[in-house]
């Protein structure tokens, strides 16, 4: 078992000149262990650059709802969107290996220390329990589980209530979340605002500053 640090990096969606500013800035060794909170690709301008670097850099992720978007436009339970042909075009004769890959990404990691998903967890709901499209696209809270979307409602984190770290992602609307045992990675970095790794134990946040604004913030719950 590796002996470093623990290192998780937020919602990177194609942002690779910031993803390769952020992995020299954490000074990253062979010792640290690394994990992605999902949604590597779309929006930003090169999301073949930034899956080439986490594969070279032996990491972890968990699916994000991006990816798990591709899976089920590949596998016809959606009709291709301009985004997903404009992945497919980008990722050319790697595109076949990428998707082999995506299915085999983990709904969320759990270890001693922390539980990664890429959107949140059910309250009261065991996570294998869960459906994978809930744990990738959760934001809100009904209070029975039939809308997890609804900006009346409250987060899904105002309502966990165990001691495990939950570290998570999907929401740049948010920002920075940092409570007790939560902690969300999504700063927005493909709006133009930042991209963030957090390391364990410390819980220190590292993070660095968009080039631009590669796309728009169209609703509030993006």
């Amino acid at each position: 078992m590796k002996s470093g640090r623990t290192i998780i990096i937020g919602d990177v969606h194609g942002c690779s000149w910031e993803l390769k500013q952020l992995v020299e800035k954490l000074c990253i060794t062979p010792e640290d262990r690394v994990y992605f909170v999902g949604d590597l690709i779309n929006k930003g301008p090169n999301s073949l650059k930034v899956y080439r670097r986490f594969r070279a850099m032996g990491a972890q992720a968990v699916i994000g709802n991006h990816e798990l978007a591709v899976l089920h436009q590949v596998d016809g339970k959606r009709t291709p969107t301009a985004m997903f042909k404009k992945l497919k075009r980008s990722f050319g004769s790697e595109f076949k290996a990428f998707v082999k890959d995506l299915r085999s990404w983990p709904s969320f990691i759990e270890e001693d220390d922390f539980l990664l998903v890429h959107a949140g967890v059910i309250p009261g709901k065991g996570l294998t329990d869960c459906k994978k499209r809930d744990l990738a696209n959760i934001r809100t809270w009904d209070g029975i589980g039939d809308d997890l979307q609804n900006p009346k409602n409250p987060p899904w984190y105002r309502f966990y209530e165990g001691e495990k770290l939950v570290v998570f992602g999907h929401w740049a609307a948010k920002g920075l979340v940092n409570r007790p045992n939560v902690i969300g990675l999504d700063t927005g970095c493909v709006y133009g605002k930042e991209l963030s790794a957090l390391i364990l134990p410390e819980r220190k946040i590292v993070s660095v500053k968009a080039r631009e604004a590669y796309c728009l913030i169209r609703r509030r719950l993006s």
